[in-house]
C-alpha cells in the first residue's frame, strides 16, 4: 500500500503567500490594478508572524481563483483537511485536478488506494486511475507512486483502472486539462501585466496585506505559473514577458480598476 503521511494530501505549490484569517469574506473587488486598497484589515493582522498557520485557520486568497484555479482549490482542499471536511476535501481536489493540478490528482489517488481517511471510501481502481493521471507529467514521485500501486494490484482492479482513466482523461488528462489551466492564466494575468508594464501597482485580497508593485506581483505569479506547467508535455505553456525580466519599460501610471 503507498503511503504518505496526511498532509502531503494537499500539497500547495511553493512560492503561494496563503495566510490565516477568519474574517476573509467581502463584496470588495478582490483584484484592485492601479487604484487603492480597499479599507479592510489586512488578511495577516491578527496572525502573528513567527506562529506556525495550521491547515484549519488557512485561508485562500481568492483574488488567485482567476488566475491560477489550480493552485487555489489546492489550497481550498488543504484548509477542508484541517477542519476534517473530508467530502469538501476530495470536491476541491476533483475541482483543482479540473485545472491540470497534478499534486491534486496524485492526492486524490492516494486517498482513493489507501481509503484510510474518513468519509473517503477506498476505491483502488479509482485510485489508480489517478495515480496514471499524475504520472504523465513525468514526475519521479509520480510514476513511482504509481508503478508500486499497479504492481500491487490484481488484474481486475487495472482493467478496471484502465476503464476509468480513459473516461477521466477526457476532462483531467494534460491534453485537456493543462491548455485549460494556461488559457485562465494568460486572460487572468492580463491586467496584471498591464499594470507591470505602466510600473503600477495591484492589490490581490488575502495575497498580500498591502497594494504591491505590479511589476513584482506579475513575476510571482508567473514564476508560479512556470513551475505548475514547465513540464507539460506537447503543450506551448505561459512564458513570462521579456519586459518583466528587466525593467518596467515606462514609469507613467493611469488609474483603473477591474474586478475578475
Amino acid at each position: 500500500m503507498v503511503k504518505t503521511p496526511l498532509f502531503a494530501l494537499c500539497v500547495l505549490a511553493a512560492g503561494l503567500s496563503f495566510t490565516a484569517m477568519a474574517s476573509a469574506q467581502t463584496s470588495t473587488p478582490a483584484i484592485t490594478v492601479n487604484g487603492a486598497a480597499p479599507d479592510l484589515t489586512p488578511p495577516t493582522a491578527d496572525v502573528p508572524q513567527d506562529q506556525p498557520i495550521n491547515d484549519k485557520d488557512i485561508y485562500c486568497p481568492t483574488a488567485l481563483e482567476p488566475i491560477l484555479p489550480g493552485d487555489y482549490y489546492a489550497c481550498e482542499a488543504r484548509a477542508a483537511y484541517g477542519q476534517g471536511n473530508y467530502r469538501k476535501m476530495i470536491d476541491m481536489l476533483k475541482e483543482s485536478a479540473y485545472w491540470a493540478n497534478k499534486d491534486a490528482q496524485y492526492s486524490l489517488g492516494l486517498a482513493y488506494l489507501n481509503g484510510d481517511m474518513p468519509q473517503v471510501p477506498q476505491d483502488r481502481p479509482q485510485g489508480l486511475a489517478w495515480l496514471a493521471l499524475a504520472a504523465e507529467r513525468k514526475s519521479e514521485q509520480y510514476r513511482v507512486a504509481y508503478a508500486s500501486a499497479r504492481a500491487k494490484a490484481t488484474v481486475e482492479e487495472i482493467q478496471h483502472a484502465s476503464t476509468l482513466w480513459r473516461q477521466m482523461r477526457l476532462r483531467y488528462g494534460d491534453g485537456v486539462a493543462a491548455p485549460r489551466a494556461i488559457a485562465r492564466f494568460n486572460h487572468g494575468i492580463q491586467s496584471i501585466d498591464d499594470a507591470a508594464r505602466e510600473n503600477g501597482i495591484v492589490y490581490l485580497y488575502g495575497y498580500s496585506p498591502f497594494p504591491e508593485s505590479a511589476f513584482a506581483i506579475a513575476n510571482k505569479l508567473h514564476d508560479q505559473a512556470t513551475a505548475d506547467f514547465d513540464n507539460v508535455h506537447g503543450t506551448v505553456v505561459v512564458g513570462k514577458p521579456q519586459w518583466l525580466q528587466g525593467q518596467p519599460v515606462s514609469a507613467s501610471s493611469t488609474a483603473r480598476s477591474v474586478e475578475p
